[in-house]
């Protein structure tokens, strides 16, 4: 056997063995695991779904005091102007 048939066997038994170790010591069966990864998932969309909204409303009211000041300074040039 050359040494690149040997190194693929030792990396398929190695992935064999790392995968059946992960199945004797995981602390839950498939389906709790993945409900827990579903609950993290969601809980993260969540969040940042939460922080989207967030950063929506805080952009809306600096664009809308930009607005009133802007507006506010319009109609005080119009005011002087009309001297």
């Amino acid at each position: 056997m050359n040494t690149a048939g040997k190194v693929m066997v030792g990396v398929l038994a190695g992935a064999a063995v790392g995968l059946l170790t992960g199945i004797l010591i995981a602390p839950d069966s498939g389906k709790k695991t993945r409900e827990k990864l579903m609950g993290k998932t969601n809980d993260l969309k969540n969040k940042v779904t939460d922080s989207i909204d967030g950063a929506k409303k805080a952009y809306n009211k600096k664009v809308e005091a930009f607005a009133g000041e802007g507006k506010s300074s319009i109609d005080y040039l119009k005011d002087t102007l009309k001297v």
